[in-house]
């Protein structure tokens, strides 16, 4: 096909024909998916690639002979800009009794990777990358098989790479030593460090260490003892309703959950509260210990074994996460009773009702019949969009009537 190129706009159809932006976006996406720099770090030896081009047909040849002629002529043109070709193109010859045959490109091909990083202005991350994957072989060979399976991921933590294997060998050689991560030497590194690195240094531990993590320890996002460190110890705080000391004389006490396991206090009566004022403001209640849960931090009392035999009540929030709360407990504590959960007490305050922020769609399984469905009509918004009703906006008198009915001893308003 000559090269000469001819005035007018592109036709309807050449706009569908490839162009140098499709060659250079087709090549974005491979490098997107970090196909092009796993075979960099990986050392494989230089693969051409081939990208296919939409081209014309021989009708359009026909019909359009100067737009054919001009989107060619494009093509040759990107591929020789600069100093050394931007990549080769290869033709296919199109063409019939009409217009004769005719050689049109038909893929773009990169012989040399070189041509890549010019085009995609990559140069300087494949530089950085094998940077990178030099100082993580050094390090450990599991870290530098992480960077070459996850280039793009490692780029992004380029200027703290020498921080972040340096932080997982010294984190490696105290997994399970219940040291605390406060006591880490490595230079420039601290725990905020570790803190806002947490998933990628997680990620590489599970590299160098197959199996470290231990869900069992502390399950989600408590970095720490997943891998056998300390952390800050559960605390829980506890208070006599009747009067009775907890310890000596104290009667209100914050308290470590694994030294409360230890102890195993007399009374037979738990209730269990999510607002502090509440816990505060709970009635006389004879052989009774109120906890103060701080929402699903309440999930710590199922440490704390003499619980399995105690009369436990939880009162949480008339709210699709106060259930989803009391779902959860039951999973640690089956036998424990709820109170001022249902749609009675929904229904009596509805002047107090507020709106919950981030309601929970989750299907609940520990629920009792009464539970679920006023867990369903606030799930299902059967009331209004995201009703919820605070435990610190029942009313007091219903407060102490629902207690003496769930415990048939008397309780009083001190």
């Amino acid at each position: 096909m000559s090269a000469a190129r001819r005035p007018g706009s592109p036709t309807s159809a050449s706009r569908r024909w490839s162009t140098a932006d499709d060659i250079r976006a087709a090549l974005q996406r491979r490098w997107d998916r970090g196909e092009l720099l796993r075979a960099v770090a990986s050392n494989q030896s230089w693969e051409p690639i081939r990208i296919s081009l939409r081209t014309p047909s021989a009708r359009e040849l026909a019909s359009d002979f100067g737009a054919v002629q001009e989107w060619a002529v494009r093509l040759h043109q990107a591929a020789d800009a600069g100093r050394s070709p931007a990549f080769r193109l290869e033709t296919r010859s199109v063409g019939g009794r009409l217009v004769g045959a005719n050689a049109v490109p038909a893929a773009a091909w990169f012989d040399e990777p070189e041509q890549v990083w010019r085009l995609l202005g990559v140069a300087q991350e494949v530089l950085a990358l094998a940077g990178l994957h030099s100082l993580s072989e050094s390090a450990h060979p599991a870290i530098a098989a992480w960077v070459a399976e996850h280039p793009l991921r490692a780029l992004v933590h380029q200027a703290a790479w020498p921080k972040v294997t340096a932080t997982v060998l010294w984190l490696r050689s105290r997994v399970g030593s219940a040291a605390y991560l406060r006591q880490i030497d490595v230079p420039g590194v601290d725990t905020k460090f570790i803190e806002s690195h947490r998933a990628l240094l997680a990620e590489l531990l599970d590299a160098v260490i197959p199996g470290a993590a231990d869900e069992s320890r502390s399950p989600g996002k408590d970095f720490a003892r997943r891998y056998g460190f300390s952390g800050k110890p559960a605390m829980t705080r506890v208070r006599s309703l009747d009067g009775s000391p907890l310890f000596g004389a104290i009667t209100d006490a914050l308290v470590r959950v694994d030294e409360l396991a230890g102890i195993e206090l007399p009374a037979r009566r738990v209730i269990i509260v999510e607002n502090e004022v509440t816990f505060l403001a709970l009635p006389f209640v004879p052989g009774a210990l109120a906890f103060f849960g701080a929402g699903f931090d309440v999930l710590r009392l199922g440490r704390i074994p003499w619980l399995r035999d105690r009369d436990v009540i939880y009162w949480g929030d008339l709210d699709t996460d106060g259930f989803v709360i009391l779902d959860r407990l039951r999973g640690q504590l089956p036998h424990v009773r709820s109170v001022l959960m249902d749609l009675d007490t929904l229904g009596a305050h509805e002047s107090q009702w507020t709106t919950d922020p981030t309601p929970s769609r989750a299907i609940l399984q520990r629920l009792t019949p009464d539970e679920a469905a006023a867990h369903r009509v606030l799930r299902d918004n059967e009331l209004g969009t995201s009703v919820r009703l605070e435990q610190e906006r029942v009313s007091y008198a219903c407060i102490v009537a629902a207690l003496g009915a769930v415990w048939t001893a008397p309780v009083t308003v001190r």
